[in-house]
């Protein structure tokens, strides 16, 4: 009997199952598992696939079929109702259409109007705990009912919740269009993942492009407090009519994300504006602030880019403030025009009042007192060996209006061997060529004055190799130069013509020893007939090498992963020499830090004239001292184990000179420059000293013909001297987690004691660079500089520059969730605090809360700072600052 019953309901399947058919629908594949998978008792049914093919429906009265086969399954059950042409799945259903995957507990599909509806599983609270889930190459989404079309292929909920990028959408009528973007009403979204958010966008109407922008109008923001885990009530925030919100990271048209805040001024709104992508090649940024105390400011920048071609970019700004109008703009273009012509052009143009106050409406704008210009035209030549180029640069103070402008054009040969092909001497024949021009407009008050110098040379030269052991390459050049330079900028510069003829020759000797020795012979022709005919000939050589010297350490291996140490010795001896008579001093400034044995001012075509005479011999001495590390010790690229490393530990470098050939003041100061970076990025030593062994005059600070002993300073006298050190301690992190921001830079060198220090300090960044990992951090940093010389130029008065400076930062991780960093700095020679600092951060899960505090000092301040974390909604923050606690600027 039951097998009788049996047959006839497989003779009805195959009578009635083609009007499926025709619906495209095609059971799984046989043999394969259900797309969702069960951990219930029940078995899977067997799908029906092979055992009928698939019939024109001729019910459907040319309603159309589907496009695409439809493939379905279930875990359960599949229940065929014929007299309605319906196919219901039970348990686990998951159909399959042209790359859409619809899953849910319950899903029906009509044949007659070709559409599904897939319902979610509610408890008995009608709590939804099994949605019904839609999803594609685009996203998906999850309700509590789905319904889909196959024939238009949209898709719609109610009560929807999905996700792209870390941001979270409800919904109360979702549909999705056949290009994948939702439309939605009643839209909410948010990236609190929490089940009661902190914060979160309610909008009536909504459109949400996956995985790249969704617009919202009209849209309010909520946020929903917690303090010391008590939650404060709903508190609506932000109202707007429209806004675009980008869900990835690229550039998306749409709203800029306005800022609201509060200054010494009163409310204000920043960053008000309009982001354009145009196409993929440009795009337009139109912003603006706006406050309450009537201050406002309007800025765009315009961006362009074609690969390969050029690139560049137009911004302007005006704003108007209590203290008056201001306004920049700024061009910056280059262009690779052919492959062998480049232009490139940064025009900087800077007008009206300016201020540098913290608290103004554009705190995060940092004003700068000059304008400069920039503009260059290149082109190669003969293989890129040799090139041309036009030159305008141009600098204003603004402080003053004072200005200086230079236009310039050269045209350079590199050395080419024009007989190459040759097989006898001929071949090693070289030959290079140069011709520059340069032009100096000078604007101070109301004086104006050019300058202009020409300069024109040809080198030849001849390369013999003698040996194994010695090489040459001979070269001789001539240069004619005529310049008449403005003395506002060279005070020591001479005007006439000038020819220079250097005799070189390049060469190693040995394999170990470089020799240089060169023969110039100088010419020069005042342009005043009241000024004498001169001319000289000068000769210089230099020789130098390395030494080197190497000592295993394996006591240090397994104690800090020292292999080994090498210690590095480079020589180097140079002699100078011209006859003896008056000329241009060889260098005016002999406290520079910049070795003057090297710099020879006669070859400058600025710097015309003769070199005074001179018999000066030279000496430097280089040390370096090397450290080779096991590969475990110091890690390669990307922190990955790599073979042995090899790090420079210490450079010590000491120079002077001795010219025989001058009257007096024979002696060159002594200079002593060395850096230490000794196993670690975390300490960083760099020194530097000047010594002279003659006095001074007080007056004057010139240098006089008396040994400093004599007027009791020492054998050598301190001239000027610096010491820079930071050094650096933190705790080990959870886990041994590395920060990428862990490491500490080295502190850069400073010379002038106006140079603030602590400015970089004051910047609070967008949270980005706020570990909360990090248990603890001491930064200690030190610099002692002090100067007893007066500018480049003697003859003014002395006045000696001293900068100590002692500064230490503490960061304390007091929780996962609160960093407490104090920072103070204490003038040694001043015997007062600098630039006291107090910053508290707080991770509020998906906010995260800045204060800092400047109590007293040139930059005495506040500031309070909230915004949001994540990378698509960072422009969301709420600030108030001023120069008080109490209020007020």
């Amino acid at each position: 009997m039951k097998s009788l019953q049996q047959s006839i309901r497989i003779l009805l399947l195959t009578l009635f199952l083609p009007a499926f058919s025709s619906l495209g629908l095609s059971p799984a594949a046989s043999g394969q598992e259900p797309a969702a998978s069960d951990s219930s008792s029940s078995s899977p049914v067997k799908p029906f696939s092979g055992l009928f093919k698939a019939q024109p429906d001729t019910l459907s009265g040319g309603g159309g079929g589907v496009s695409g086969p439809v493939v379905y399954a279930a875990r359960d059950s599949m229940v065929y109702l014929l007299d309605s042409k319906k196919l219901e799945l039970w348990g686990k259903g998951v159909v399959t259409h042209e790359g859409a995957t619809i899953k849910a507990p319950k899903i029906i599909i009509n044949n007659a109007s070709s559409t599904l509806t897939a319902y979610g599983k509610t408890d008995s609270a009608k709590t939804l705990v099994d949605p019904a889930a839609f999803s594609d190459s685009g996203g998906g989404f999850s309700g509590e009912v789905i319904t889909y079309n196959f024939d238009t292929r949209k898709g719609r909920t109610f009560e929807a919740s999905s996700s792209s990028n870390g941001i979270i959408f409800d919904g109360d009528d979702v549909t999705r269009l056949p290009d994948g973007d939702l439309s939605i009403k009643g839209c909410s979204f948010t990236t609190c993942d929490l089940e009661e958010p902190h914060y979160w966008f309610s909008a009536s109407r909504a459109h949400i492009a996956p995985d790249s922008w969704i617009s919202a109008w009209p849209i309010v923001m909520y946020v929903r407090p917690e303090i010391f885990s008590y939650r404060l009530p709903v508190i609506p925030l932000l109202p707007l009519p429209y806004m675009v919100f980008p869900i990835s990271s690229g550039r998306k048209s749409g709203f800029l994300i306005a800022r609201p805040g509060v200054d010494g001024d009163g409310f204000m709104l920043s960053n008000l504006g309009y982001f354009w992508a145009i196409n993929d090649y440009m795009d337009l940024r139109l912003e603006g602030d706006i406050g309450a105390a009537g201050d406002w400011r309007i800025g765009e920048r315009f961006r362009y880019v074609k690969s390969g071609d050029y690139s560049g970019s137009l911004t302007g700004e005006y704003s108007e403030e209590e203290a008056g109008s201001s306004w920049n703009a700024r061009i910056i273009h280059s262009q690779a025009i052919d492959e062998k012509t480049t232009l490139n052009a940064n025009m900087q143009f800077i007008g009206g009042e300016r201020e540098t106050d913290l608290n103004s409406i554009d705190s995060e704008t940092i004003v700068t007192e000059q304008s400069n210009a920039s503009a260059s035209l290149s082109r190669s030549f003969h293989d890129n060996n040799s090139v041309a180029e036009l030159s305008y640069n141009r600098s204003e103070d603004l402080r003053n209006n004072n200005s200086s402008q230079r236009v310039a054009s050269s045209y350079f040969q590199n050395r080419i061997y024009p007989f190459l092909t040759s097989n006898d001497w001929r071949s090693n024949v070289s030959v290079a060529t140069g011709v520059s021009y340069a032009g100096d407009f000078i604007s101070s008050g109301d004086t104006e004055s050019t300058g202009n110098a020409i300069n024109a040379n040809v080198d030849v030269g001849y390369y013999k190799r003698y040996s194994d052991n010695f090489t040459a390459l001979f070269t001789q050049g001539l240069s004619i130069q005529n310049a008449e330079p403005d003395t506002t900028l060279y005070p020591t510069a001479y005007t006439g013509a000038r020819v220079v003829m250097p005799l070189r020759m390049q060469s190693t000797l040995y394999r170990h020893f470089n020799v240089n020795p060169s023969l110039t012979f100088v010419h020069y022709e005042p342009e005043s007939d009241s000024a004498t005919t001169s001319s000289t000939v000068v000769f210089s050589t230099d020789i130098s090498t390395r030494l080197y010297g190497t000592v295993d350490t394996p006591w240090l291996e397994h104690l800090m992963g020292l292999k080994a140490l090498r210690h590095t010795i480079v020589p180097t001896v140079s002699y100078t020499w011209n006859p003896s008579f008056s000329g241009t001093d060889f260098s005016y400034d002999p406290y520079g830090w910049y070795n003057p044995l090297f710099f020879g001012r006669f070859e400058a075509p600025s710097f015309t004239g003769v070199p005074a005479g001179q018999s000066t011999l030279g000496i430097s001495l280089k040390n370096l001292l090397h450290g080779k590390f096991r590969g475990s010790e110091y890690p390669g690229i990307e922190g990955e184990e790599g073979s042995d490393r090899s790090r420079e530990l210490l450079s010590l470098t000491a120079r002077t000179e001795y010219n025989a050939a001058a009257d007096s003041l024979k002696w060159a100061p002594l200079t002593l420059r060395a850096e230490v970076t000794p196993f670690s990025d975390h300490f960083l030593l760099s020194a530097g000293g000047m010594y002279d062994p003659y006095s001074y005059n007080s007056s004057t600070g010139e240098r006089i013909d008396r040994s400093s002993s004599s007027e009791g300073h020492g054998i050598m006298r301190f001239v000027k001297g610096f010491i820079n050190m930071s050094l650096s301690f933190e705790g080990d992190r959870p886990g041994g987690e590395v920060s990428g921001t862990s490491k500490s830079s080295a502190a850069p060198l400073v010379m002038n004691a106006n140079q603030s220090t602590f400015l970089e300090s004051m910047n609070m960044g967008d949270f980005s660079d706020i570990d909360y990992t990090l248990p603890w951090q001491i930064q200690m940093s030190l610099l002692l500089s002090k100067d007893r010389t007066d500018s480049d130029y003697p003859g003014q008065t002395v006045s000696a520059e001293t900068m100590s400076l002692l500064n230490a930062m503490v960061k304390l991780g007091l929780s996962s969730h609160w960093q407490l960093w104090l920072n103070a700095g204490y003038d040694l020679q001043k015997n007062e605090m600098a630039f006291p600092m107090v910053q508290i951060h707080r991770d509020l899960h998906c906010w995260q809360l800045a204060f800092q505090w400047v109590p007293f000092g040139e930059f005495k301040s506040y500031s309070l700072q909230i915004g949001l974390k994540a990378p698509q909604l960072r422009d969301i923050r709420f600030k108030q600052s001023g120069t008080s606690l109490g209020g007020g600027s």
